[in-house]
């Protein structure tokens, strides 16, 4: 027996890009992560069949992956990319400008001539650029080649090794032709498509054990009972408390059940989100037949009376109590995990797998210096896609001289997490503590105003739910609202609430989180939180967060007669544009140029400025989700300049007249909408039962209806 043997688990997760209300992916990480570390982390083990790991995907992950493989993935980025620029709306090349440079820079950018001389030309940083000013100044040619940089970009070792296609693209560098274009993205589909196939080899020949996480990513223990957040940090201000162990259950099991679909038979362990643990949590793995758990070894030191010295502690596989059951654990050496995650990236290949090694080995002679008897058993538990954007060759030479250094080690042996908890010996650890792989606690999760606000959002919604379901709401709508609640339920919305991490997607990713909430309680016609209406997280930037190009600023008196208005007639309305370009999903000009709104004090108006090219719409749909649940108004749309009703649920409740433009009146009162209220608007055109136009495109508009100091408020000289 080797004196070290070495558990490797690398965790591939990303959270749902699906956006709620339309389904469209909002941002493209799936796609890029799988033509990189999906396919490199199988690439490189096929290459190394002698070193054993443990790779753990989640289903949110893996549905999501198989949307695109099956082409079901209506992904925003990879629209803009397909498209020929010359087809491109200003709209779409501003968003082509944002967010085709969102790659590492020292890596993948400045290595590249044509690439830098883009990103220089576009500017560096977005809050001194103005967009629209820089738009016109980009050649067709010019966001030719940015859509195919982009894409190359995210190419991994794997896919630039097996097709030389692809190397002599990134050889030329420029001039790139629609051709290149469609020889990138076929490229993608192939990869995506190969991804499951190359782990399911793998598991097949013995090399890889795989294993998997809760369904959404949820932090579990919050999810049984928000208030163990206390135990590792009494004093902290919580949310409303949040108990709903059976939705815990329902991830654990709903995981299961999605491995075993995909790879043949259930998972024989779990990699907790962020290694988060509590006796409840425990207890729910274990009751659902999880064999094997793995956490910090923060949350281990902190299970075991305060002189357990560390590396007899950390070195070993544990059993713990789990409910009345137990559970077998491996705990991380968080000090070689995070060498790898966040410092081997800046150090030459082999002298980084040396030092890797090293550090094993010198971790089993310090539990043998501690008593330890047989092998040491050693975790490295880390993210296993985030970290090699900043490797050089996306990791491949790190990876390379990690597991050559391994393999020819006669001190280490690699094992899977299966093989590593077997014969743990000794009492079990009666009580784990509660906490994660950060600080031993969910401060990251649950700790900051943001995240209490979520919290006290997503509790609201989930007490709302229940309380239909208890009143006979029919079934489908209700599992339909609890699989957006279980969505909210995931981690990555809270970690980038508060201000420990940043990023340039945070409307995104706050707008994504507050739409399974509206979603889930439009669902089932309830009364959404006030929490959910407006932006959580304060930021003055973002693709997918509905935002208007002006707000109302004054009380409105609109004639409704769908003429040409004058200036004075909407002036102080909010505006919002939804722009030209819609990618593949409906092609052609959009249905409105723009939408208008505002109020006076009874009333809400609002005015759709017809596109001359479009195809005309058979009818509206508003809907308007407020403190007494959604309002859903409809009405047909002639051009006669006829006045005809806005009806909700067959009762007429306003008015809309169409002519050179669209003009519409809605009273609150019929509504039960109040002074003061916040709501969020959507508006549909129809045609039949297709959808030629959503307004916003995805997501909602934001509005707050005037109390009596409105104007007072806008008053300006």
């Amino acid at each position: 027996m080797k004196p070290v043997r070495l558990a490797i688990l690398w965790h591939m997760h990303q959270p749902l890009y699906r956006e709620p209300a339309t389904g469209t992916y909002v941002l493209p990480w799936v796609r890029l992560h799988a033509t990189r570390a999906y396919a490199d982390m199988a690439w490189i083990l096929e290459r190394h069949p002698g070193i054993r790991v443990t790779v753990n995907f989640t289903p949110v992950l893996l549905d999501q992956l198989e949307d695109y493989v099956a082409g079901r993935a209506r992904d925003a980025i990879l629209e803009i990319s397909a498209r020929d620029p010359a087809d491109l709306s200003p709209e779409e090349r501003r968003r082509l400008l944002h967010s085709f440079f969102m790659v590492d820079w020292d890596r993948s950018v400045r290595p590249v001539p044509r690439y830098l001389e883009l990103l220089e030309k576009r500017g560096r940083d977005l809050s001194r650029v103005d967009l629209d000013e820089v738009v016109p100044t980009f050649t067709l040619g010019e966001y030719r080649d940015l859509q195919v940089h982009f894409n190359l970009a995210w190419m991994g070792f794997g896919a630039l090794e097996d097709d030389p296609a692809l190397r002599e693209l990134a050889q030329r560098g420029r001039d790139f032709e629609a051709a290149d274009v469609e020889l990138v993205l076929a490229a993608q589909r192939r990869i995506l498509a190969d991804v499951l196939p190359r782990w399911r080899a793998l598991v097949g020949r013995g090399q890889v054990e795989l294993s998997t996480t809760p369904h959404h990513h949820p932090i579990l223990p919050l999810v049984c009972d928000s208030d163990v957040a206390a135990r590792a940090l009494p004093g902290v201000a919580l949310p409303p408390r949040f108990a709903w162990p059976d939705d815990a259950r329902r991830q654990t099991a709903d995981a299961l059940a999605s491995h075993a679909r995909r790879f043949g038979r259930p998972a024989a362990g779990m990699w907790p989100a962020e290694g988060s643990v509590s006796p409840e949590a425990l207890a729910i793995l274990a009751g659902e037949g999880v064999a094997w758990a793995a956490s910090d070894e923060g949350v281990l030191l902190r299970s075991l009376p305060p002189a357990s010295p560390r590396a007899l502690s950390l070195y070993r596989p544990w059993r713990a109590a789990a409910g009345d059951r137990e559970i077998a654990m491996l705990f991380r050496d968080r000090g070689i995990s995070d060498l790898v995650g966040f410092s081997y990236a800046r150090q030459p290949a082999d002298v980084a797998a040396a030092d890797f090694t090293r550090r094993v080995v010198e971790a089993g002679e310090a539990w043998r210096r501690d008593g330890g008897k047989g092998a040491a058993t050693v975790g490295v538990f880390l993210d296993g896609e985030n970290p090699w954007e900043r490797y050089v060759r996306s990791g491949h030479d790190f990876l390379d001289a990690l597991y050559r250094s391994l393999g020819t080690d006669p001190r280490v042996q690699t094992v899977t997490m299966s093989e590593a908890v077997v014969g743990a010996e000794g009492p079990p650890i009666p009580r784990i503590h509660s906490g994660s792989w950060i600080e031993a606690s969910y401060r990251i999760w649950i700790g900051h105003r943001e995240d209490r606000l979520a919290w006290t959002a997503l509790g609201r919604a989930r007490e709302a739910v229940e309380k239909a379901k208890l009143s006979g709401a029919p079934a489908d709508k209700v599992e339909h609202a609890l699989r957006h609640l279980m969505a909210a339920e995931g981690s990555d919305w809270y970690w980038w609430y508060g201000e420990d991490f940043s990023t340039e997607n945070a409307a995104e990713f706050d707008a994504l989180f507050r739409g399974h909430v509206l979603r889930a309680c439009e669902l089932l016609d309830l009364a959404p939180p006030q929490e959910a209406l407006q932006p959580i997280k304060p930021t003055g930037r973002g693709a997918l967060e509905a935002k208007a190009l002006r707000e109302p600023t004054a009380l409105l008196r609109p004639v409704i007669d769908g003429r040409e208005p004058d200036f004075f007639e909407w002036q102080g309305a909010g505006v919002h544009r939804p722009g030209r370009g819609r990618g593949s999903m409906f092609g052609g000009a959009p249905t409105f140029s723009a939408l208008h709104w505002g109020f006076d004090e009874v009333n809400l108006f609002l005015r759709l400025d017809p596109d001359p090219e479009a195809q005309p719409p058979d009818r509206i749909r508003v809907t308007l989700l407020g403190p007494l649940g959604p309002s859903r108004l409809e009405f047909p749309v002639v051009k006669d300049g006829v006045p005809r009703p806005v009806r909700r649920n067959g009762v007429d409740v306003g008015r809309a007249v169409l002519l050179k433009v669209l003009e519409v009146e809605i009273p609150f009162a019929p509504l039960g909408i109040c002074r003061g209220d916040e709501l969020v608007m959507s508006v549909e055109a129809l045609a039949g039962e297709v959808e030629l136009e959503r307004i916003p495109r995805s997501g909602y508009l934001p509005l707050s209806v005037p109390g009596t100091d409105f104007e007072r408020i806008h008053w300006r000289v």
